[in-house]
């Protein structure tokens, strides 16, 4: 590979791109003049609004009976003024009077009511002048009262409290700024290098030079790098610009509006930018790759915004993470992408330098880009995805006048799933808390069974291949039991790792128990057993070991396939305490449907998970003598290795299945056996 081609690409790509009308606009323009002028306008206006309603009079009601002392006080205030009114609530939800002052009869603790709407500016700034007034009528009358008792209210002030505030006043100002930096950083990069993106592949294939391009004497490779370095520069420029203009926005912000005064400041010391330019590199190259990458399945510009939308939405998502209170940087969350930078710049901006963390952010964030590199490589050298032509929902409302397939394409089978998660967050808990037991049935049966069937009538599939509906061996279905009791032991595990980084995952599981404890929800065994364990062993391995399986493993690879459809039930149990357990309850299961082809199986290994959960809440007793379910740290070396040799020996039965085994038996086939390959094929059930 010669890099005076890459960088020829890289030359021509970048100069047209720059010639961009969208480009410049969003790279420039954006950073360096909207975000000046927003700033300074809605700050100008907010003064302004805030200054005018300070100034306003507000005009309340105070009924009859008010004492005498505190009617004076709101009479001295020049800003309150009380007025008479036959109907002072109705006034008040009008907005003709901002707040009622009455004095009630009943509570002699509280004798004082002050009635308000929250939701009124006005209303708001009355109730904190009344509340004012309320604290000088208080201490009068405290006051009066012990001077009739003949003591002197300087006995009652023998200390107070004073406050002392360490925060230095740069870093008071870079607790404002950590709230919302790291979401417009995260969103701006993303936004300048998804032009670039489209452009340089949907626009391409739009405008037809693809394929002009794709004959020019250089390797698909450099041709890929020369397009992936465009993507990645002019993000990584939109960036730092953006950086640049909300670091400088924000300080000179604070001037402006007169917040600083000695409390607050706002300054970055050259260490402090330095290390967040270099962690924009690794995060600006991984999020070049991800849009690059859908942008590639994209038939044109139009086509590639419709893709790119969602995917942005997804990128952003992890910020609103890095915005929860209590959420700090640690070892852990340094490994999931997007959301370790925003935790180590809330971090640094803060002045708090882990070098420890800030390498294993860097790294992870590097390891994601390369990774996501050598999937759109791959992706760029797939004829199939390069070239597609793209096809449209097969469905029709008579589906004899449509050809019959074996399976739904990808789309289509996404489309169910987005149906069924949508049908599932509506009613799937309205269902039960209306039905009670027949709502729990009604959630599975008529959410995801019947859904699963219209879908497969409609789009005229064969539900044999659609729905993975055949035979297995007799070692297959030994070793199902086999990896389902040994998959238990690794789930229970990453629970409890998930229970240690998510104290509030117990709460969820607590709440769980208390809906499966058939003593106080009134299930019988048999009921729960029915409820929880066979019922969606059936339903949802239709949707996800059936029609989003068969529809994936014609388009991907076998990871891919396994991986994605683990993922999507993870995802589909709609609890972030949750995904990762399901998540990888489902992997286990893809794996087993698609080595075997058979989707009883993974009906079975489901049911099987289902009903061993089930028995350790309606049994605790019995769970208690089983400590590798129910407490991992108590659980021997033994119970360890077993849980190993269990899943170890129910995989290779899986993979073995159905095959011819050569008398010597190399590693590389001994692996081809287990995860499948295009010389060994998956099984003779295929």
């Amino acid at each position: 590979m010669k890099f005076s081609k890459i960088a020829a690409v890289y030359k021509k790509e970048s100069r047209d791109i720059l010639r961009d009308r969208r480009t410049l606009i969003s790279m420039i323009l954006i950073p360096i003049l909207l975000y000046p002028l927003l700033f300074s306008i809605i700050g100008q206006i907010m003064s302004a609004g805030a200054a005018k309603l300070e100034r306003e009079q507000n005009i309340i009601v105070v009924k009859a009976g008010a004492p005498a002392p505190f009617l004076k006080l709101i009479r001295d205030d020049e800003k309150l003024q009380i007025v008479y009114s036959e109907n002072p609530e109705a006034d008040l939800f009008d907005g003709k009077i901002a707040a009622i002052v009455e004095v009630s009869t009943v509570n002699k603790i509280n004798p004082i009511r002050l009635i308000f709407d929250a939701a009124v500016d006005r209303s708001r700034i009355a109730k904190k002048r009344i509340d004012e007034i309320f604290n000088q009528y208080k201490l009068q009358e405290q006051q009066l009262h012990l001077q009739e008792k003949g003591i002197e209210p300087s006995e009652f002030s023998a200390f107070g409290v004073s406050y002392i505030n360490t925060a230095s006043p740069s870093r008071m100002g870079g607790g404002l700024f950590v709230a919302i930096i790291p979401m417009l950083l995260i969103v701006t990069l993303a936004l300048g290098a998804m032009y670039p993106a489209i452009d340089l592949t949907a626009g391409e294939k739009e405008r037809g030079t693809l394929e002009t391009i794709l004959t020019v004497p250089i390797s698909r490779t450099a041709l890929l790098i020369g397009k992936y370095l465009t993507v990645f520069t002019i993000g990584l420029i939109t960036g730092i610009l953006n950086l640049l203009s909300m670091i400088s926005t924000y300080s000179l912000g604070l001037i402006q509006l007169g917040i600083i005064s000695g409390k607050l400041d706002f300054a970055l010391s050259p260490q402090v930018i330095v290390i967040l330019f270099i962690m924009l590199i690794p995060l600006a190259l991984f999020v070049s790759a991800a849009i690059l990458g859908v942008s590639l399945f994209a038939r044109s510009f139009k086509d590639a915004q419709n893709l790119i939308t969602p995917f942005y939405l997804l990128l952003i998502f992890p910020t609103f993470f890095a915005l929860t209170p209590g959420i700090e940087l640690n070892m852990t969350l340094a490994l999931i992408p997007i959301l370790n930078v925003c935790l180590l710049f809330k971090e640094l901006l803060l002045g708090n330098f882990q070098y420890d963390l800030i390498f294993a952010v860097f790294l992870s964030n590097a390891l994601f880009a390369f990774t996501g590199f050598l999937i759109l490589s791959r992706l760029f050298n797939a004829e199939k995805i390069l070239f597609a032509e793209g096809k449209g929902f097969h469905f029709a409302f008579n589906p004899s006048k449509m050809e019959r397939r074996k399976t739904a394409n990808p789309s289509e089978a996404m489309l169910l799933f987005a149906v069924i998660m949508m049908l599932q967050f509506y009613l799937g808990s309205l269902l039960p808390l209306k039905f009670s037991i027949p709502g729990f049935l009604g959630m599975q049966v008529l959410l995801i069974f019947l859904p699963v069937m219209a879908f497969i009538w409609f789009g005229k599939l064969r539900f044999k291949s659609a729905l993975n509906l055949k035979g297995f061996h007799s070692a297959a279905l030994f070793g199902t039991i086999l990896i389902s009791f040994g998959g238990l032991h690794i789930v229970a595990w990453l629970a409890q790792l998930q229970a240690t980084l998510f104290p509030e995952s117990l709460d969820a599981a607590e709440a769980l128990e208390s809906v499966l404890n058939f003593e106080k929800s009134g299930f019988q065994p048999v009921t729960a057993l029915l409820l929880f364990a066979l019922t969606p062993a059936i339903c949802e391995e239709i949707i996800f070991r059936g029609v989003l399986l068969s529809s994936f493993k014609t388009r991907m690879t076998p990871a891919a396939a396994i991986l994605l459809t683990g993922l999507l039930f993870g995802i589909s149990h709609m609890s972030i305490f949750r995904i990762m357990p399901t998540a990888l309850l489902g992997i286990y299961l893809t794996y087993i449907t698609y080595r075997t082809g058979s989707i009883y199986l993974a009906m079975l290994g489901h049911a099987i998970n289902n009903a061993i959960a089930l028995g350790v809440v309606l049994y605790p007793q019995v769970a208690s003598s089983l400590p590798w379910l129910t407490d991992l740290t108590r659980a021997s070396p033994l119970l360890v290795i077993s849980a190993i040799l269990l899943i170890a020996t129910g995989t290779l039965l899986v993979g073995v299945t159905g095959k011819r085994v050569p008398r010597k038996v190399s590693t590389r086939y001994s692996i081809e056996l287990i995860f499948g390959s295009k010389r060994t094929g998956t099984n003779r059930f295929d």
